[in-house]
């Protein structure tokens, strides 16, 4: 029980969600969307309660509930990246269009802080990724990019939002970056599979489980009946489906419950590449995040000790994390750190693509890939008087 605020060196931020909020995103996440019975129960409310919070959260802009299945890609032969482009001046919106054109695409966005250009993240058939590396590269040799990176990385970790940063006497979030560095040194160095580096990516997948992920990424909450009615299986064929395949076969990594976290406007996403100088630091580092609201997805550099973390923060405690990670490398917590913040005016997010998965196989057309890229390039400039 409250007996009264609780004093933090942490900035206080506007308020936004409540301590029963956090417990029901914390439920949904840990236990899926769909099974709203056991998930108002550990939240302490009544299912009708708890739809109703649902549906206000995913209705209202202020909140913007989404409830995706995350897809681990590694049991369906897909390798994960993320690639960092910087453009040429002038040729920013040309760049995006141009990482559209691999269907590979998960997510591309406008960003900044390593120039201005795009960061994109990828899941590429693993027998062709020397293949994506050229057709990145390819986009640099035409003049669109004047550099590239591309972070190979295991599948993605989801963030979890918990109450570990959440006064629930004054229903705020507080952030304790110094309490942070000290929990870094206590971690123990045990990671979840998805942050790993995987022995092998074999393909567990056939053309109904790749229809029914693309439904449940899309939204979670998509029940059965829904998934046999729109593929036209039967729910009998859906559930077998469901539990041999994409449960049995490990398809799913998890669930992906997004919300906006503050009140205040005025935020940051970005993605953040941090290595370290064994992997013991690496792995501490890593499994202090697992329990941070403002993580939103996590993955290893694979072969290396780094991470890719995608972040959401204040304004001004995104510069406070910068300061932090800066007290971490002096103290060899942290080898080197880089971001790109997102440019969320222009973006862009699909699920998987079940058009590009015929016969149990994905369809990787790298000459297309380059004949589309050239010809894109080609008639943008000769519009624009460059070529």
């Amino acid at each position: 029980m409250c007996s009264g605020p609780v004093k933090y060196r942490g900035k206080v931020l506007s308020k936004l969600l409540t301590a029963i909020d956090i417990k029901m995103l914390q439920a949904l996440r840990d236990i899926g969307p769909r099974n709203l019975s056991k998930v108002a129960r550990i939240t302490g409310i009544s299912r009708k309660t708890l739809m109703l919070r649902i549906k206000r959260m995913q209705s209202d802009p202020q909140f913007f509930l989404r409830m995706h299945t995350s897809v681990y890609h590694t049991n369906l032969g897909l390798r994960k990246c993320v690639v960092f482009v910087e453009a040429e001046p002038g040729m920013e919106r040309l760049l995006f269009d141009c990482l559209l054109i691999n269907g590979f695409w998960i997510y591309v966005c406008r960003s900044y802080g390593r120039g201005e250009g795009c960061t994109a993240v990828y899941a590429i058939p693993t027998e062709h990724c020397m293949e994506f590396e050229e057709f990145i590269h390819e986009i640099k040799r035409l003049g669109v990019a004047k550099s590239a990176q591309i972070v190979w990385s295991t599948c993605f970790q989801s963030g979890r939002i918990t109450s570990e940063w959440f006064d629930d006497c004054q229903e705020n979030w507080v952030f304790q970056w110094d309490n942070w560095i000290k929990e870094v040194q206590t971690q123990t160095t045990e990671l979840p599979y998805t942050l790993v580096d995987p022995e092998t990516y074999c393909n567990y997948a056939d053309e109904t489980d790749v229809k029914m992920l693309e439904l449940l990424e899309a939204d979670a909450t998509t029940s059965m009946k829904e998934i046999s009615k729109s593929l036209g299986i039967s729910p009998q064929l859906a559930r077998f489906h469901c539990q041999k395949h994409l449960i049995g076969k490990n398809l799913i990594e998890g669930y992906e419950i997004f919300v906006m976290r503050y009140g205040d406007p005025h935020y940051f996403m970005a993605y953040f590449t941090i290595t370290f100088h064994n992997y013991e630091t690496f792995a501490r580092f890593t499994r202090s995040l697992l329990n941070k609201f403002f993580a939103i997805t996590l993955g290893k550099m694979y072969g290396e000790n780094g991470l890719i973390v995608e972040v959401f923060l204040p304004h001004e405690e995104f510069r406070k994390v910068i300061d932090t990670l800066s007290k971490m490398a002096k103290m060899k917590l942290v080898r080197s750190y880089e971001y790109a913040i997102q440019d969320l005016r222009v973006r862009i997010r699909q699920t998987i693509w079940p058009p590009l998965f015929k016969d149990n196989h994905w369809i990787y057309d790298h000459k297309n890939h380059l004949d589309a890229l050239q010809q894109k390039v080609s008639e943008v400039l000769s519009k624009s008087g460059q070529s």
